[in-house]
């Protein structure tokens, strides 16, 4: 089981490092949609739809949502990303005003999510209706396609989006370790009783730790970045870590209320691409929001 973990973790590494250093922005936006559809298809299972035809209307009517936002946010407006410097120049260009706005209201979506996660299982009669579990998956899926087209458009080689994933993926490395080491307090036993309180602080640590070592290298190596950038950035990543945690327990709180383990079987030794992403879906606002206060401070426009 290890075996087949790991090759399939390298295989996925390698996969979403050529779609993202090789492919142009609009490319990008295309092989985003080919990721989001089985996720789309297990977010349905999610929503306990069983029939292909219903799986079907859920995934259209997705895509009809998705593509009036996506014409939103092609709209000129005098916020278009179109820089020069750190963030290099793209062809492509989208409204910085439409993204930052639904990155707001995802993070305000994940506050929400915060508060039925504490009270799980109570509270379920709120979010259990399949129309209101689809909604979720709108709110989560949606902002995430939208900020990783965003921080391609940002940066065309795919730097920002390998950083927000290696962020990702330290908080996840940090919590294993530290969590074997001293996880005897559980963090929230009721829908993970792996995750413990050890393993959520060595996470924090370790995503600390990666992006002091980022902002040292931007600011030696690009520009000079002001004490406050520091800061607010810092915590900016701290935020993240939270977050992705919260979404990890959030996709943990939908399988336990369906009964299921895994959200899929497309990934083998993983699960689904939803157990994989979780929690990057919910990090993804918070940190095109970072990159986007990152891009207005250094005055690259």
């Amino acid at each position: 089981m290890l075996k087949q973990r790991v090759l399939t973790a390298i295989v996925m590494l390698l996969v979403l490092y050529a779609g993202t250093a090789w492919l142009s922005p609009v490319m990008f936006a295309g092989f985003l949609s080919l990721i989001l559809l089985p996720a789309l298809l297990e977010w349905g299972r999610l929503m306990g739809l069983v029939r292909d035809r219903e799986r079907l209307v859920f995934v259209l009517c997705f895509t009809a949502i998705l593509s009036l936002v996506i014409w939103f946010l092609l709209a000129p407006d005098t916020g278009a990303v179109e820089q020069t410097g750190l963030f290099l120049t793209s062809s492509l260009t989208l409204s910085v005003t439409g993204v930052t706005l639904i990155s707001m209201l995802a993070v305000l979506f994940w506050i929400g999510i915060f508060y039925f996660l504490r009270r799980f299982p109570r509270r379920q009669e709120y979010w259990q209706a399949r129309w209101r579990i689809g909604l979720m998956g709108l709110a989560c899926l949606l902002p995430t396609w939208v900020g990783f087209l965003y921080l391609k458009v940002l940066a065309p080689s795919g730097l920002l989006v390998l950083i927000l994933v290696a962020l990702v993926s330290v908080v996840d490395i940090g919590a294993y370790f530290s969590g074997r080491a001293w996880g005897n307090a559980k963090l929230a036993p009721a829908l993970s009783p792996k995750k413990s309180w050890a393993g959520f602080w060595g996470g924090l640590a370790s995503c600390a730790v990666l992006t002091l070592c980022l902002l040292t290298w931007v600011h030696t190596e690009f520009q000079a970045l002001s004490p406050l950038t520091w800061l607010v950035l810092l915590l900016a990543a701290l935020l993240l870590a939270v977050f992705s945690v919260v979404g990890d327990l959030f996709e943990s709180m939908l399988k336990r209320h369906r009964g299921i383990k895994d959200s899929g079987r497309s990934l083998p030794g993983h699960g689904g691409v939803l157990d994989r992403i979780d929690s990057l879906v919910a990090a993804t606002p918070v940190f095109v929001l970072a990159m986007v206060l990152l891009s207005a401070r250094l005055e690259v426009l």
